[in-house]
């Protein structure tokens, strides 16, 4: 489900070079079309991943695939920007449980010790799908046109939606249970008590902009610093997400295990989270490099350690949330916030590309952000985060 999600997301990141020049679109109108499928997605965050906690996952996924994935067709059939600009908002609403429906399996399937390992894996996804997604997207718009690469994408989402419903179950003693008690506004704001929680939130928010920034803007910025066509910048991309992808795991299990070597309290987890968080920041490295190699190294590198901090981050939260049966909600709260943040990071990096002429100030910005939020993790989370209802 990660893979096909995000191999959606990349089909416009590649595909944006030659769809603005189809609808004569400028930098900063790149930017706000990259963002449109985002004004959905966090909007419906917390209403989808509510609804996940009463309806479980084999249903929900399956009708979120199908919904983003029908999105994606219209999009290669819209005629103008308007159009496509509606499907975007309509990918945004099949996409917004998605993060919910991978933290309530993980909460319901892989034991606590090992959830941070399966969380990375998981979310190696991410990077399989945007590397699998702009490398296949490259060759199908060199051959076939951006429109055909988009409708033969979501062909495959409605494929795997339908292997969803007839494969998945729920563990038995999850289906045995009458439904639980809808999560209240009040217990939404001992969320925001919990210093734990801000911490993770924190994480949650500078990592996603930074991963919406790079998704959005990658291969621009390639075309960009390295003057290579649609193709060769396809390759590199793929290249940097499956690095990031083999290096997440490696370094997400390997700091685990180091980490848990004698004491396997949850909270220590946090330091996995500040350590690969402090390895993501030298993507500000970027602005002193323009050759190939150090650029893909670097991007690379960055990526790898900020899916091990993502990885980590959110078995943080499933491990500190007192109420397992509310980890959905709990992560739709998270996304909301998130991705809000997130939203920005296309348009204002359209602005600083469209008044700098690059992309450096971009960087700063990501690297600053995400040595503090690190700083913070370490400093916020520590005890167990309660949805218990004010009196």
């Amino acid at each position: 489900m990660y893979v096909i999600s995000y191999g959606d997301r990349a089909a416009l990141s590649i595909a944006l070079p030659t769809l603005g020049k189809e609808f004569m679109l400028s930098p900063v109108q790149m930017g706000w079309v990259s963002s449109s499928f985002l004004w959905s997605y966090f909007l419906l965050n917390l209403p989808s991943t509510m609804l996940l906690d009463r309806k479980g996952a084999r249903l929900i996924g399956s009708l979120a695939v199908s919904i983003w994935s029908f999105a994606m067709l219209l999009g290669g059939m819209a005629h103008n920007i308007t159009q496509f600009l509606m499907t975007r908002v309509l990918l945004g609403v099949g996409e917004a449980p998605t993060f919910g429906v991978g933290a309530t399996v993980v909460r319901n399937w892989a034991l606590p010790k090992e959830r941070g390992s399966v969380m990375t894996i998981l979310l190696t996804g991410m990077q399989l799908g945007l590397a699998g997604g702009t490398i296949a997207g490259a060759y199908l718009i060199a051959f076939f046109g951006w429109r055909f690469e988009f409708i033969a994408l979501g062909g495959i989402g409605l494929v795997w939606a339908a292997i969803w419903w007839m494969v998945y179950r729920a563990p038995a003693e999850k289906t045995s249970l009458p439904n639980s008690v809808p999560f209240s506004f009040s217990s939404i704001r001992n969320l925001f008590r919990s210093s734990s929680f801000l911490g993770i939130l924190i994480v949650q928010c500078t990592q996603n902009y930074l991963n919406f920034l790079v998704m959005s803007w990658m291969p621009l910025y390639l075309i960009h610093e390295l003057h290579i066509d649609i193709t060769g910048t396809g390759t590199r991309t793929a290249l940097c997400y499956l690095t990031a992808a083999v290096g997440a795991i490696g370094i997400g299990r390997t700091l685990e295990q180091f980490i848990f070597r004698n004491n396997i309290h949850p909270s220590r987890r946090r330091l996995i989270v500040a350590i690969c968080l402090g390895g993501a920041a030298t993507i500000g490295l970027l602005p002193k490099f323009h050759t190939m190699t150090p650029i893909l190294l670097i991007l690379g590198g960055s990526l790898a350690c900020l899916i091990a901090a993502n990885g980590a981050n959110t078995a943080l939260l499933t491990d500190l949330v007192e109420d397992g049966d509310k980890i959905g909600t709990v992560t739709g709260v998270t996304l909301t916030c998130s991705n809000f943040l997130g939203l920005f990071a296309p348009i204002v990096t359209g602005y600083i590309v469209s008044y700098t002429g690059r992309f450096d100030i971009a960087w700063y910005m990501c690297s600053a952000a995400l040595i503090i939020s690190g700083l913070l993790s370490l400093l916020l989370v520590d005890a167990p985060i309660t949805m218990r209802r004010t009196p």
